[in-house]
């Protein structure tokens, strides 16, 4: 079992040689899209975020808990004001003869808020293991394993999931694939004025295919996309109070301040200096 502390979301890509993993994440500075196998659990302790799943928005505030699919596409938006949130990822292996037919699947609400008939179940759990976290005390461990647990035992029993039929889940995995090589490329050459032709050219299609397939895949435009994670960049950079904004703008890929700056408030909501003076 592994739990960490970060200062903003990471993406979950790294391997923890762990089946549980808990991060306890207090403020948000956005993700890419990416996905892994394990199954995410968010639940918000205090503040408010938006997070895009499958090309869905859920605005998520105190109190409320998303469930995301193993291998669902989504990613974390950024939330300067500050989000303090809990996130479990649970491995296929803890879930036992289950773990198969349950990853196979979607779900078919993944939102849970207050009412909802599984809430104070997994709240409880996720409290739990946010007191257990924060006081360290001897045995944390065990007692998170045992809420994660229960947290499974409750899902398992109580979401309701929905089929993906055999060759659905083959082209899936192929598109995923396919998406995370567009998606690395993206990450290497963000600083650069890349094109969706370059792009396209790199993974091997035509402009009309890649931009259909990036479309489809993401619900995002190549070219919106990249603005995002430059953005993404951005907001990381702007920690750096020495930094100054216009350096920000051109090292995280935009050739002009007046569009970094448009870019931002679109994004983001704010200018580049009010974002950063609520870090």
């Amino acid at each position: 079992m592994a739990y960490r502390n970060h200062p903003w979301h990471e993406l979950i890509t790294s391997r923890t040689g762990s089946p549980l993993t808990v991060i306890l994440s207090p403020v948000e500075l956005g993700t890419s899209l990416h996905w892994h196998k394990e199954l995410e659990l968010v639940y918000i302790l205090e503040g408010r975020m938006q997070i895009e799943l499958e090309s869905a928005i859920f605005e998520l505030s105190e109190g409320d808990l998303l469930v995301i699919g193993s291998c669902d596409v989504h990613r974390y938006f950024a939330s300067p004001q500050g989000c303090h949130k809990l996130i479990v990822q649970l491995d296929e292996s803890m879930f036992d003869s289950c773990g198969e037919a349950y990853f196979s699947r979607r779900f078919a609400s993944p939102l849970v808020r207050p009412g909802h008939r599984l809430h104070a179940g997994l709240e409880l759990e996720m409290r739990k293991m946010h007191r257990e976290i924060t006081e360290a005390l001897p045995g944390h461990q065990a007692a998170l394993k045992a809420s994660a647990y229960t947290i499974i035992t409750e899902l398992i029993r109580g979401m309701e999931l929905v089929e993906r039929l055999h060759d659905e889940r083959s082209r899936r995995y192929e598109k995923l694939s396919r998406l995370e090589q567009a998606i690395s490329y993206i990450e290497r050459n963000y600083d650069q004025g890349i094109t969706v032709s370059q792009a396209a050219e790199y993974n091997g299609y035509s402009v009309h295919h890649f931009s259909r397939f990036f479309k489809e895949a993401t619900g995002h435009s190549f070219g919106d996309y990249v603005n995002h994670y430059r953005i993404r960049v951005a907001c990381q950079l702007l920690q750096d109070v020495e930094q100054p904004i216009t350096d920000i703008a051109y090292r995280s890929g935009f050739n002009s301040i007046e569009t970094f700056n448009r870019v931002f408030k679109k994004t983001t909501g704010s200018t580049p200096s009010a974002y950063r003076s609520k870090l």
